[in-house]
């Protein structure tokens, strides 16, 4: 991580709100000041990647940081991606004091009072994820104020279906381009939900009634369904948002995301996936069209993202299926 981080990053610019992330904050205001003033470096931004998802990441190196006493102003999960230190911090309850090694998890809810935050002993590199702090329309948010988001203040623990989440998002981070605003928006949304279903004090005041509605929902009825996939089948060549998909089906992201893959079994980033290398596969046989050519037809941002997805698919790369065919 931190070789490609040098390599393509030299200097990378801080994350800030734009006044569409859904942080709570004003636009222009860095989500990670405390990091700048405490003395962290910041190795990788989406900000350079260009990312127009609803997730916003950096990689930093934290070597030495003592952060005094904050309050929090954005949903923030943490994951250690290289390297070991020990960390103290404190927010109302006992000091949580724990050695972080690759893997571990740390949130940082929007609204809670930090006492100290002190990284030391050590070096890391973590990859910070700012999240909407509604959690996209799932945690009832009636302000910007920074009111407590029902999530947990909690710190080191280790869980796979975060690190796997976090391992993906900064693989995003060192790609030469990335994925596109489908994969990014599902990631993020798969941290948010882990985060509702194991990281919150379960208090149903919290909740929105779209978050409810789509825990006891059932699967997208076919008028829904007919849609969405109609929708998919007219921007196979586009950039499309999950927050699109969800629109076109009237239902909150979360919600639709869920009835969704119960109604096709496949999560909707995957099925758009699959739905693009099926048509790939039709203009692979035209000799007229190079594989970058058949990428950009098909919305890839590269040929390299288009040929990772379509080897991932079909098992063969786009060169060996038409070799073959």
């Amino acid at each position: 991580m931190t070789n490609v981080a040098h390599s393509q990053y030299i200097a990378p610019n801080p994350a800030r709100e734009t006044g569409f992330l859904g942080t709570g904050n004003q636009a222009g205001v860095m989500l990670g000041s405390k990091y700048e003033l405490g003395g962290s470096k910041l190795l990788a931004s989406s900000v350079d990647r260009g990312w127009r998802s609803t997730v916003t990441a950096e990689v930093r190196r934290h070597e030495d940081l003592h952060c005094t006493a904050f309050v929090q102003q954005v949903n923030e999960v943490i994951i250690a991606l290289s390297g070991s230190a020990k960390i103290r911090r404190r927010a109302d309850g006992p000091e949580q004091k724990f050695l972080s090694r690759p893997g571990s998890a740390c949130i940082c809810p929007r609204g809670v009072a930090v006492k100290y935050l002190h990284i030391h002993s050590g070096s890391l590199d973590m990859l910070h994820l700012y999240l909407p702090q509604n959690l996209f329309g799932n945690l009832e948010c009636p302000d910007d104020s920074p009111a407590d988001s029902g999530l947990m203040y909690t710190g080191g623990f280790y869980d796979p279906l975060v690190q796997h989440i976090g391992l993906a998002i900064a693989e995003e981070l060192q790609a030469e381009n990335a994925a596109g605003r489908i994969v990014l928006d599902s990631l993020a949304l798969a941290l948010a939900a882990r985060m509702l279903q194991h990281y919150t004090r379960q208090n149903p005041k919290k909740f929105s009634g779209s978050f409810i509605d789509g825990k006891t929902a059932g699967a997208l009825d076919r008028a829904r369904l007919n849609r969405v996939l109609e929708f998919m089948y007219q921007n196979l060549g586009a950039d499309i948002a999950l927050e699109e998909l969800a629109s076109v089906a009237c239902l909150s992201v979360y919600h639709f995301a869920r009835a969704f893959k119960m109604a096709t079994g496949s999560a909707p980033f995957q099925y758009f996936t699959d739905l693009r290398v099926s048509r790939a596969k039709v203009l692979l046989t035209d000799p007229n069209m190079t594989v970058e050519d058949i990428a950009f037809a098909i919305g890839f941002s590269s040929g390299t993202n288009f040929a990772r997805a379509f080897k991932k698919s079909v098992g063969v790369s786009p060169t060996q299926y038409r070799n073959a065919h």
